[in-house]
């Protein structure tokens, strides 16, 4: 070979060796493949405020434009779907069919779904536990968000999906009451009792209701301060009077009687007065906020 046809020889197979080095480092995207781009709820109370996480997985369904979702059958059937920090991609290339389509999408993921109309999910019981193998708190895993897309057309971009929190939200704020001396203590559990747990959702419309077969437990709050504290709870009603929250502080339990109404996709706020003796603690109920 001639030294000039050597160099060209070269050049080209450096080129073609950058040139895969490139493909390999950029996650390829097909011509049809289906690309989502999922929004956190704007008003948001995780740690990492509004925004999902890496590792984060949402469930995805996609119907011809009109179809009822069903079990399967539909053109996606719950694939997953997982961020990496960047972008979401799924577990298998999925790809639009011709005309339009519905598209529902939901966190956290399950792998089992065992009735559209009526999806088993439970919150959990503690839920300032920490982060599990799938890097989810006690908190992250109760906290069920939903979102929609009507009509869409097979495109090469993104479909937006912006997620709505589904469940309720509960925040016990604690206050010092005159009698207090010192600072709350950083060891403080913070109890909600008298909830149902469980849920049955829609996963079309994201609705949820409380199971009214299942019993009422307790649930752990997720500790943001010394003085607030967080749980997600499945939407009801609490109308009769028996212990709702319960303050564990100092070596001493403090149960307080409530009524609430819990209410999806709203944020309830609960203060609770801390006093030298528990006769003089106080409990209020209220604070609602649209839009969670």
């Amino acid at each position: 070979m001639k030294t000039k046809d050597l160099i060209w020889a070269v050049m080209a197979l450096s080129v073609c060796a950058c040139s895969s080095e490139n493909e390999e480092s950029q996650p390829r995207i097909d011509e049809g493949e289906i690309q989502l781009e999922m929004v956190y709820p704007s008003a948001s109370t995780r740690a990492t405020d509004t925004r999902f996480e890496d590792k984060d997985r949402i469930g995805v369904f996609v119907t011809a434009e009109g179809e009822t979702l069903q079990m399967g059958g539909n053109e996606v059937n719950n694939e997953q779907f997982t961020y990496n920090g960047t972008s979401w991609t799924s577990k298998r290339k999925v790809y639009w069919n011709s005309g339009k389509h519905d598209v529902y999408a939901y966190y956290p993921y399950g792998k089992s779904i065992n009735d559209i109309e009526n999806y088993s999910f439970s919150v959990q019981a503690d839920q300032n536990a920490a982060a599990d193998a799938d890097g989810l708190t006690g908190y992250e895993k109760s906290d069920f968000l939903w979102a929609g897309a009507k009509s869409v057309a097979a495109s090469n971009s993104a479909v937006k999906m912006q997620f709505a929190h589904k469940l309720s939200n509960v925040v016990v704020k604690l206050v010092k009451g005159e009698n207090f001396t010192g600072d709350i203590s950083t060891d403080t559990e913070v109890y909600v009792h008298s909830t149902v747990t469980k849920a049955s959702i829609d996963l079309s419309t994201g609705d949820a209701a409380k199971d009214d077969y299942a019993g009422t437990s307790s649930i752990r709050c997720r500790q943001v301060s010394a003085t607030e504290y967080m749980a997600c709870v499945v939407p009801q009603n609490i109308t009769s009077r028996r212990p709702l929250v319960e303050v564990v502080t100092g070596g001493v339990s403090y149960l307080m009687e409530g009524k609430i109404s819990l209410k999806q996709g709203m944020r309830h706020t609960i203060t609770v007065t801390l006093d030298k003796s528990p006769e003089q603690m106080k409990i209020e109920i209220g604070g609602e906020i649209v839009g969670w």
